[in-house]
């Protein structure tokens, strides 16, 4: 069973409240429906759905609408992350009662130098690890040397890389509305990124290419960082994503499908399986069919 561990869907904000920058203007839609038609065209079971923002109206009502289908990402407030005046364990409760999501994204972990424990995120961080629910995260480059150690205190929470772990910065949006970056993966990058491997919880992402290159697809520059991240996690911590509906013209859905099997010609089908699906339903087993499960 084929699983899309990345994709994005959302509505104007006329329509559905989000925010509105270069990447997602205010006429910019991505409804549902779109993608379903495009996993049903390509044999993809399931998804993990991410929100642009921390607005969670058009998530909760899609995963109302489709409980086995989709797995929910929630994005991370200042709330949440404890750098608003609120308790953030009760806010993320009182947002998890209204959205039933199954994984929290976050740029930040906590104050650059200083312990994790002291960070004002640190609670609700345990709090995820206890209801074993998936920590998505996608940090800015300060903020990665923390995940080895949150990864080292709190050992049973579940970490995923977003996009090859890598961080970002310098956003730009190319011509084919799409998020783009310059030096992906500096020697410093590609270090922790080996040190979080040695975590048995920390999972990395196989998507974002198309954003982190300079090439076409199948994106031979980044051959040598994502076979050494392979190597270093495996297999069964890998998640394919398309990141859809940004690739959904430019390189196109069956293109990104293909591109495990381009860049690791030599894997087995058993690892191809983990990384296109495997992995995320180990993590999401509510996506199984119910004759599976």
């Amino acid at each position: 069973m084929i699983i899309d561990a990345h994709a994005h869907v959302f509505r104007p904000p006329d329509i559905s409240p989000r925010g509105v920058d270069l990447l997602a203007p205010a006429q910019r839609d991505a409804p549902v429906e779109e993608l379903l038609s495009v996993m049903a065209e390509h044999g993809v079971g399931g998804a993990v759905l991410v929100p642009l923002d921390q607005h969670d109206d058009y998530l909760r009502d899609v995963l109302r609408a489709h409980p086995q289908r989709f797995a929910a990402v929630a994005v991370a407030d200042d709330s949440v992350q404890g750098r608003a005046h609120a308790d953030p364990i009760d806010h993320l409760k009182q947002r998890r009662e209204a959205f039933g999501f199954h994984a929290l994204r976050t740029q930040w972990l906590g104050i650059p130098g200083r312990s994790i424990q002291e960070s004002p995120f640190f609670p609700v961080l345990r709090y995820l690890a206890d209801e074993g629910l998936c920590l998505w995260t996608y940090l800015v480059p300060d903020q990665l040397p923390l995940a080895d150690e949150l990864a080292r205190e709190l050992p049973a929470l579940t970490m995923v890389l977003n996009h090859l772990g890598f961080c970002p910065h310098d956003m730009r949006v190319d011509s084919h509305g799409r998020p783009a970056f310059d030096d992906p993966f500096p020697d410093s990058t590609r270090a922790q990124l080996q040190r979080l491997s040695r975590r048995p919880k920390v999972h990395v992402m196989f998507s974002g290419q198309y954003a982190l290159s300079r090439e076409k697809a199948p994106y031979t520059d980044l051959n040598g960082v994502v076979r050494e991240i392979a190597q270093a996690f495996g297999s069964s911590r890998m998640l394919w994503g398309s990141d859809d509906p940004w690739t959904r013209r430019d390189p196109g859905y069956p293109t990104l499908l293909e591109l495990p099997r381009a860049t690791f010609p030599q894997a087995s089908a058993g690892e191809l399986a983990d990384i296109l699906g495997g992995t995320a339903l180990r993590l999401f087993p509510h996506l199984r069919p119910e004759k599976e499960s």
